[in-house]
Order: C-alpha cells, then structure tokens, then sequence
C-alpha cells in the first residue's frame, strides 16, 4: 500500500463512522442530523485538509478545459430547469421564507459543498483508478436517504426504488468524481451547487418522471466524457488557437439557443407562458407589476378547474386573470364566475368555457413592471 493511500485510510474511517451515524439516525424521525451533520462534515473536512496538504494536489485546472467544461454544465442545468416548461412544474417543498431558507443552506446546501470538498482532497492525492472507483462508491452510500430504502415493500417497490432514488444517486456521484478526476473541483461545485440549489432555493422545480430525470443525468454525462476527451486531446497537440475558437463558438451557441428559448417561452409557444398583471384587483394574491405564470388548458381540461382557483381569460377584447367563486355545468359546456381579491363586487359577466386561456401557477414579484410601463407609453 502506498504512503498516500495510508494516509487516507483516517479519512475512510471517518467517512465510514458518518454513514453509520446517518443510517441508525435514519431509524428515527428526530431531525438533529440535519443541524449535525454539517458540523460532522466540517470536521471531516478539516481532517482531510489536514491530512491531504502535504502532498503536492495536482493542477488540472486549465482554463480553456474549465471554461468549456462550466459552460456545457450550466446550458444543462438551465436546459433541466426549463424542461418544464413542457413537463409541467411542481411546487417546492423547502420553506422559502428567510428563516427557511438559511435553515436549508445549513442542513443541506453546505452538507452537499462539504462532501464534494472532501471527495476533491482525496481524489485528487491519489493516483489509481481503483481508488477513484472506491471513492465513488463511498459518496455513493453516503447519499442515500435510508427513509426510502425502508420502504421498500410497504409504499414502494424494489424497481421504484431502484430507478427513482438509486440511480440518480450512482450517476450524480460519478459525473461528480468524473468531473474533479479529469479536470478539477470548480465544474463540479458548480454542477451540485446548481442542481442542489434548483430543489432547495427555487420556488418551483421540474416535474420529470424517473426516466426523463435519468435519462436527463446520463446524458449530461456522455456529453461530458466527450467533451473533456476532446479537449484534453486538444491540450496535448497544443493547438490552442483552435481550442479557444471552439471555447468561443460554444459559448455563443449556447447563449443564443437559451435567448432562443426564453423569448420563446415569452411569446407564449410553450405549455407555461409569464404574463404582467397591469391591475391591482387581485392585490393580497399578488399586485400590479408583479408577473403570473400561466398554464395552458385546452377544452378537455376545463374539468380540472376548481372554486378558488385563478384562471386567465379573455372578456371584450381584454385578458383578466381573476378568481373562480362559482361553477356551473350546463349541458357538458362550463360557466365560470369569478372576483378579483380586492374587488367588492363579483364580475358582472359569465366566464364560457371558450373564453379560458389558463391556469394561474404562481406569481413572481415586481417582474412585470417593464410590461405595465410598457402598456402605459403606449397608451
């Protein structure tokens, strides 16, 4: 065994002693491992820098390879945060008030920066691919969530778990030891940091069902091996000129196919479109200048629209986005009545079906005064 491998066998212990502590805890429903894992993380952390300093890290941080390498890993995060917009969205289930918010950074933002230092440090003091495989593996265990392991067999299936939780897991850890082995830690914090921060900062996350969200991880992947082979082939014919035209070229197709899918989404061409409130009749759900994310319903759909729910429809000429107070069926066709919050009265008109353009998703604060001044000039 070599001396750096000696070395790192602390480090495994510590790993391994971690794992236990979060497995047993797993069996109870206390939430004092969320606040005491970071801590445990820290000072594994600590260790391993201690540990890992005297040896000589190596650099393989180039630029141009970073460079390529962050810009493919953010297009992809961006690509999976829009692809709702075709899968449909589902609410966040972290707090987001600022209470919760500092609380999510602590129990699981910083857990998830602590360990990729700690995979960083080690991964990068030692030379043999086995070590990279064992390593792997460890990260491995230490993502799984045993709450859903145990229950296999009573609420969900082996193939579920397998699939849904697992997998995600095997291939998150591998894109990630992949990431720092080839080229270093910032890619990979940037490719957790984001990912984590979409589930536990965003107000909404994409609606993917397992394969899709595999198949998503995968491919992200693939796109990497290649990519980083390719230009590690680059570096070592020195063809830089080339390489940076290529770094160059890639980053304005990337910035125009993003620009491309935000007017896009804009415009309406997808199943969610953004639209401004130029009104405060709905004040206490949300105000003038504040935007509305709308979804989409067809004829069919029109079943799905409940009492309370906040629709979007066109009245003479004008879009309304109010509230549902009441619903009539008449001979298969709908007749919508609706209020806006700040209202006192109700809408003197019926809502018909035909005249339903939405759903109201969520609303995003102060985004839509562009819009409204807009509307004002032109006015």
């Amino acid at each position: 065994m070599s001396d750096t491998n000696k070395r790192l066998i602390p480090i495994y212990i510590l790993l391994f002693i971690y794992f236990i502590i979060s497995f047993f805890i797993s069996f109870t429903t206390s939430k004092l491992f969320l606040y005491l894992s970071p801590l445990l993380l820290l000072f594994i952390s600590l260790v391993t820098y201690y540990i890992t300093k005297g040896f000589n890290i190596r650099n393989r941080n180039k630029y141009t390879k970073n460079q390529n390498v962050i810009i493919i890993i953010i297009s992809y995060c961006i690509i999976y945060y829009l692809s709702g917009l075709v899968f449909g969205f589902l609410k966040s289930g972290y707090s987001l008030s600022i209470s919760g918010i500092i609380s999510n950074f602590i129990a699981y933002f910083s857990v998830v920066l602590l360990k990729e230092y700690i995979r960083y440090r080690m991964i990068f003091t030692t030379k043999k691919k086995t070590n990279l495989i064992l390593i792997t593996g460890l990260f491995v265990l230490l993502d799984i969530e045993f709450n859903s392991l145990f229950r296999i067999n009573s609420s969900i299936s082996g193939f579920e778990y397998l699939f849904k939780d697992l997998v995600p897991i095997i291939i998150t850890n591998i894109t990630s030891s992949y990431l720092i082995y080839r080229i270093g830690s910032l890619p990979n914090y940037i490719y957790r940091g984001i990912l984590s921060g979409i589930v536990l900062f965003s107000p909404i996350i994409p609606n993917l069902n397992w394969l899709v969200n595999n198949l998503f991880l995968l491919i992200l992947l693939i796109i990497l091996v290649f990519s980083i082979d390719y230009l590690v082939d680059l570096e070592e014919k020195r063809i830089r000129k080339r390489k940076i035209k290529q770094g160059n070229t890639l980053g304005t197709y990337c910035l125009f196919g993003i620009t491309v899918i935000f007017v896009l989404f804009v415009v309406g061409i997808f199943k969610y479109q953004p639209i401004a409130i130029l009104s405060n009749s709905m004040k206490g759900s949300f105000s003038k200048g504040d935007a509305v994310v709308v979804e989409k319903i067809d004829k069919d759909d029109l079943s799905r629209i409940k009492k309370d729910d906040v629709i979007y429809y066109k009245y003479d000429g004008r879009y309304i986005t109010h509230r549902v107070i009441e619903i009539e069926e008449v001979n298969g066709s709908y007749i919508f009545y609706t209020k806006g919050d700040n209202n006192l009265t109700n809408d003197e008109w019926k809502v018909h079906d035909y005249m339903v353009e939405g759903i109201i998703c969520f609303s995003v604060k102060y985004v839509g005064w562009p819009s409204v001044w807009l509307n004002s000039l032109v006015k």
